[in-house]
């Protein structure tokens, strides 16, 4: 059996608010050892901030719906590694959330999926 996005993710997710400012956001990021924040209003997953997001902000006080990056690239737990590993190369990102319906249920980046598939290898 092929492995998945759902066997590497990250979980619990660390979230923001859209009103979240990019300060706390950096805090987030910093304590979290972490480099990309979904943005969630209530459950629903409405845009992604990275860490270049925030070094490009204007200020501290900015709040995330300002910078947040939208649409957000997603992944389907079921998606297979190999499958992600392209997506992740052609589209150009660090990392996705994956959601199973509309509920976030995870993060992978493109480090797993690259350990990941080095250990398979």
């Amino acid at each position: 059996m092929a492995a998945t996005v759902a066997d590497i993710m990250a979980k619990p997710v660390v979230t923001a608010a859209p009103a979240t400012t990019v300060g706390e956001a950096r805090r987030l990021l910093r304590n979290g050892w972490i480099r990309h924040l979904p943005v969630l209003d209530g459950e629903l997953l409405v845009g992604m901030v990275s860490d270049r997001n925030l070094r490009e902000a204007p200020s501290d006080s900015v709040p995330l719906r300002e910078i947040m990056t939208r649409p957000v690239f997603i992944l389907s737990p079921a998606t297979p590694l190999k499958r992600a590993a392209r997506l992740f190369r052609d589209r150009r990102f660090g990392a996705a959330p994956v959601l199973d319906g509309r509920r976030l249920i995870g993060m992978v980046s493109i480090v797993d999926i690259v350990g990941a598939l080095a250990e398979r290898a």
